[in-house]
């Protein structure tokens, strides 16, 4: 008996029409609670709340919550919350609710062998509180008819589903790892993840660059759909470049014998959207006109299709096809996919559609996040968000909208007026903006619903809307940042710290999770910061040798702010006097690029001569990539970049393309105001806020910007840190262990 939710049920079968997000963002999550309580408490004593419901039909076991059921009168109703003029409602959206109502209404009747049963459809505008009732009178018959007939055509697609799972299972099965043998460490780390995944635990692994990571726990996680009888694995990643690395690792696993897996490749709407000046509603874009009624046979097709892979250029060919938006499209197969490629914020933003499918559909799933030690910061600006006054200054025709602009500058006013108007952080949140912004919201929604065409507007619906979702679940993990550089100006931010209080409970709805990257130490630092709970850690063996680095710590030089500027000749010197001795590729690491460019003029006045390649500050693709092709066997270029920047991870030069790696500074954070809360905060809960603030955050940066010199097993190189505390012990130890002794100059 498989468990299906009413509305995945009515999702499928009943969704028509068009895409069309005008209304979106929608009211919040806790405003949409809010209203059903509201609504719930004003109905008679007999009326029962949030009433559960279950059935079983054809070998599912369907099941839901209405939200009201008075048995007195014999009537099931169904709240939506809403912002705007309701008549401006799509009729597909008017569909898929009346859909789950009859459905709750058959549930109903079959439990109470009703022979009919009101029906009550109840829309809540939640600025005015306004309520329209749609009230009907149904026969019992007709309702367990539809429903039976929806259960039917689910019942062909799970079908399809099962039918394409049993061809899947048979096929991974007799699956052999695409090389002869693994790579040092590569058997350990595909032995742990396909442990975590049987024993259904986190795992926390560190595995050193040039283990063959992607292959290593990519290969075990697809052996893990057959045995473990998954439904899905999301592979997510925190660059945008790694998705091309799994699809590449994907098509080597099934090289010998093509899989019959679903692999769907997610990009973010920027990426994915092939009409980007169009807004997602139907009036605008041709491709939301219909799309959910072309939508099944696209679907059908995808199951159907010889090639199974769908990267953003498949998605693209069959889009087309159907006249679908690429981008919707990978969202919708993304729910039945075998394999998703991702990046993580589908999984772990506020609204990220990989987490509301699992949930909602009760998915078992397991998930690889590669280059973990990129989680915390960007789990940190996932629940970050910054406000200006200046976005909400402009004159409107419309007298409604006008006025609540004008609510929300006086809000603003009303924020900075015992204020000087410089930088300050609060631990709490303006009660008077968040209502201005709420009643803004409203007006705007209804201003796109008769006019689709202003982008300003439906920016500044996305913007409100966001920070009034994060402001619900403000707290002592964030903090809020004022500021008003100068009149009418004014900033307000709520920046997040600590991200373990989101990211528990999408961590706990995966059968297993597996972060790995090259540097994940010391491992009590990210299990307390991203939520783990109880995970299995552990560091695999290096690939590599001790005698392919010669490892020299520069203790003579310190490159401490207050000693900066005395540093920059010194460095400069070093770096002419390695490119003459050593010559070949060299990249040198700097910690801004005020400070990168201070060096680089000073190596150019001691050798005019040298062939400096330096980053510049937004590098297109294109531009990132010449820069890396520059680097040849035969060059000898200095390149300089930024610590933590472009070219600090993910970069591949082998062999001769660089045989030098220079690091200045530890990378640390600035110590400002706000990390300075941090380290606060992080001394109270954890004692450890100097290294949890800017020590290990900062060594990360070094490490992966090192690791960027030894990429096979035939590399051989220098590497130099400069600075006096990298010769300290606590700093030592959290060097990679292959490490060489360093020489001490």
């Amino acid at each position: 008996m498989r468990s299906l939710s009413i509305r995945t049920l009515c999702e499928f079968c009943d969704r028509a029409g068009d895409i069309d997000l005008r209304y979106t963002p929608a009211p919040t999550a806790l405003e949409g609670i809010q209203g059903h309580k509201r609504l719930q408490t004003r109905r008679p004593k007999t009326y029962i709340a949030e009433f559960p419901l279950a059935e079983d039909i054809d070998g599912f076991h369907l099941k839901g919550r209405a939200d009201g059921w008075d048995p007195s009168q014999n009537r099931v109703e169904e709240i939506k919350t809403h912002r705007g003029n309701l008549e401006r409602q799509s009729s597909g959206q008017r569909q898929l609710h009346l859909a789950q109502l009859r459905s709750y209404g058959a549930m109903l009747c079959l439990r109470e062998s009703l022979q009919e049963i009101h029906l009550r459809l109840s829309y809540l505008e939640i600025a005015s509180d306004e309520v329209t009732h749609f009230d009907f009178t149904v026969a019992a018959d007709e309702l367990i008819s539809e429903l039976t007939q929806r259960v039917t055509q689910f019942r062909a697609w799970q079908d399809t589903l099962d039918r394409h799972r049993e061809a899947r299972q048979n096929s991974i099965k007799p699956l052999t790892f695409p090389f002869p043998s693994f790579r040092k460490g590569q058997r350990e780390l595909a032995e742990a993840v396909y442990k975590a995944n049987n024993r259904a635990k986190q795992l926390l692994i560190e595995a050193p660059t040039g283990s063959g990571k992607t292959l290593g726990t990519l290969f075990p996680a697809i052996k893990a759909l057959q045995t473990e009888s998954l439904d899905s694995l999301y592979y997510l990643t925190t660059r945008n470049t790694a998705r091309q690395v799994a699809l590449d690792a994907f098509t080597l696993i099934q090289s010998d014998s093509p899989l019959p897996l679903i692999l769907v490749e997610m990009t973010s709407k920027e990426a994915g959207c092939i009409e980007p000046d169009k807004l997602c509603q139907a009036d605008s874009c041709p491709l939301a006109r219909g799309f959910f009624d072309r939508l099944p046979a696209a679907r059908d097709k995808a199951f159907t299709k010889q090639q199974k892979t769908f990267d953003q250029a498949t998605l693209q060919s069959l889009a087309k096809q159907y006249s679908l938006c690429p981008y919707f499209l990978g969202q919708e197969l993304s729910r039945w996919a075998d394999i998703v490629v991702a990046d993580i914020n589908q999984f772990l933003a506020p609204s990220a559609i990989l987490y509301g499918y699992l949930v909602q559909d009760e998915r078992k799933v397991s998930a690889l996040v590669d280059e973990s030690h990129n989680l915390i910061s960007r789990c940190r600006d996932l629940y970050s968000l910054e406000l200006r006054q200046s976005d909400y200054r402009f004159d409107s025709n419309n007298h409604d909208l006008q006025r609540a602009l004008d609510a929300v500058q006086r809000a603003w006013q009303l924020l900075f007026s015992d204020r000087s108007g410089e930088q300050a952080f609060i631990n709490y949140l303006p009660d008077k903006l968040e209502i201005a912004l709420q009643k803004l919201c409203s007006i705007i929604g209804e201003e796109l619903a008769n006019d689709p065409s202003s982008i300003e507007l439906q920016n500044l619906l996305f913007a409100s809307s966001a920070y009034l979702k994060l402001a619900e679940q403000f707290g002592e993990h964030s903090i809020a940042r004022v500021e008003k550089p100068r009149r009418g100006r004014g900033e307000l931010a709520i920046l997040n710290m600590d991200p373990s209080l989101f990211l528990m409970e999408r961590w706990q709805s995966l059968h297993s999770l597996t972060l790995f990257s090259a540097t994940l130490k010391p491992f009590d630092y990210y299990q307390q910061l991203l939520g783990l709970n109880d995970p299995v850690s552990g560091s695999l063996p290096s690939p590599f040798e001790p005698d392919q680095i010669r490892l020299t710590i520069r203790r003579d030089i310190d490159t401490r702010y207050q000693f900066r500027e005395r540093s920059i000749r010194p460095i400069a010197e070093l770096l002419v006097e390695q490119y003459h001795q050593n010559p070949g590729n060299h990249l040198f690491f700097a910690s801004s690029f005020s400070y990168l460019n201070d060096i680089a003029q000073a190596v150019a006045e001691i050798d005019p001569d040298m062939d400096l390649h330096p980053q510049s500050q937004a590098m297109s693709n294109e531009e990132r990539q010449a820069f890396l092709d520059a680097f040849t066997p035969t060059s000898r270029k200095l390149g300089l970049a930024v610590l933590g920047g472009l070219f600090s991870e993910g970069v591949d030069l082998p062999g001769d393309r660089l045989i030098g790696v220079t690091v200045a500074t530890l990378g640390l954070p600035p110590f400002d105001q706000f990390h300075n809360l941090m380290r606060h905060s992080f001394d109270e809960r954890f004692g450890r806020g100097y290294e949890y603030t800017y020590l290990y955050p900062g060594l990360q940066k070094v490490i992966q910007a090192c690791g960027r010199l030894i990429r096979t097993a035939e590399d051989r190189g220098t590497l130099t840190l400069i600075d006096p505390r990298f010769a300290s012990p606590e700093v030592q130890a959290m060097l990679p262990s292959w490490w060489p002794s360093p020489h001490l100059r």
